[in-house]
């Protein structure tokens, strides 16, 4: 890469423009792909099965859930559960796949400029395609896992119309969110260490927090039956990812349109999330090397 090096330099001034980001990536595309690819490369080199993993994974997760709840915790099941209208298994399956592509991006962005200092203190490109390209190499394991989503989803006689490409606009809005998250948490890792800490414990939390491996009418319900105090929904409802997860299983599963009551505030985040880590990125990014 060191060819590169010489068309593209880092000027510390002009690498603070919020508006110039998208200018600079299209300078670094190349550098960009290539860390994309070696991602790729690195995470199924010495696997056997390749890229079955990114089926195996979210498929035996989903049978360990399933298995939870049909058996384990039969007795207590609840209304909401016995009334989907699509089966258990496909709407955790679908949960489980979107949630392990945002915390798997998100981990990996967050530790991905101290993971390459060495390309951070060799090479002068934009900072920015280092995390961004945290957020792109997963998406290859949610394109198979999608499928095998709607190969099982047909199986257990679901339908599928062409509202399910409006699931691609729910797309959008997850990965400008985890580009935004993973930019703010990627350089705030490089002066604080506490921040992987943070994000794990977030992330953890929010995979509870949020409806991964269970419906959003849950929820509701136990607020309604006075099981849960009201105030709990409206904090719940906070979490931007319950809106994405749920407007996913709408479009893919239930073939629903996209209903603009579950859009308006995911899209205002993901908007607000990429101004906001873009700008204080590009703000710090120019000292990074001095932090490694």
């Amino acid at each position: 890469m060191s060819h590169i090096s010489r068309k593209i330099y880092y000027d510390s001034e002009a690498q603070t423009s919020l508006w110039g980001l998208p200018r600079d990536l299209i300078s670094a595309r190349e550098i960009l792909w290539r860390l994309v690819w070696r991602e790729i490369k690195a995470r199924y080199r010495y696997a056997v099965m390749g890229f079955l993993w990114a089926v195996i994974e979210p498929i035996l997760f989903m049978l360990l859930l399933l298995f939870i709840f049909t058996f384990l915790i039969r007795e207590r099941n609840m209304s909401s559960l016995n009334n989907l209208s699509t089966p258990m298994a496909t709407q955790i399956l679908c949960g489980l796949i979107f949630w392990q592509y945002f915390s798997t991006s998100l981990i990996s962005a967050t530790y991905s400029l101290v993971n390459h200092q060495n390309l951070v203190k060799k090479l002068y490109f934009p900072r920015e395609v280092i995390p961004i390209s945290c957020v792109i190499y997963p998406i290859l394991n949610l394109s198979i896992a999608f499928i095998a989503l709607i190969l099982i989803h047909l199986i257990l006689g679901g339908k599928v119309n062409l509202n399910i490409f409006w699931g691609s606009v729910w797309l959008l809005i997850l990965i400008l969110t985890t580009t935004g998250l993973g930019l703010l948490f990627s350089i705030g890792y490089v002066h604080y260490r506490d921040i992987g800490n943070m994000v794990n414990f977030g992330l953890l939390l929010g995979f509870y927090a949020s409806p991964v491996f269970y419906p959003l009418d849950l929820v509701i319900n136990a607020c309604r039956n006075g099981n849960l105090p009201p105030w709990s929904l409206k904090l719940y409802m906070m979490n931007p990812m319950v809106n994405i997860l749920e407007g996913i299983r709408h479009c893919v599963l239930s073939g629903k349109s996209i209903e603009p009551h579950l859009l308006t505030f995911p899209l205002l985040f993901s908007v607000i999330s990429l101004i906001v880590g873009t700008y204080v990125f590009r703000k710090l990014s120019s000292t990074v090397s001095d932090y490694m």
